[in-house]
């Protein structure tokens, strides 16, 4: 019974566990072809490390923040915010 029910738990929480690492491929970052490599590793770096949902909404925001002067500096439209790391973290159980 055991067994079963830890099937049924892995199976339900599959999908989740996948849904952070697309995000953490750097390349799904809103503005990240403003971003060089680097920014994008250290941006999805520090939002692995979060522990609380308000600082990882400050973090999020701030960076949401600097990519929009980024874009109009460099006259690139970007598509409007989308989805939000933070709140996939929160399902996830990573941040509470």
């Amino acid at each position: 019974m055991k067994l079963i029910a830890a099937s049924l738990i892995l199976a339900l929480t599959a999908p989740l566990a996948h849904a952070f690492p697309w995000y953490a491929s750097g390349n799904n970052i809103r503005g990240a072809q403003l971003m060089t490599d680097q920014e994008r590793q250290a941006y999805v770096a520090r939002l692995q490390t979060m522990k609380t949902l308000p600082e990882c909404q400050a973090y999020w925001e701030g960076h949401n923040k600097e990519i929009d002067v980024r874009a109009a500096e460099q006259h690139v439209n970007l598509p409007p915010v989308q989805g939000n790391p933070c709140q996939v973290m929160v399902l996830m159980g990573r941040i509470k």
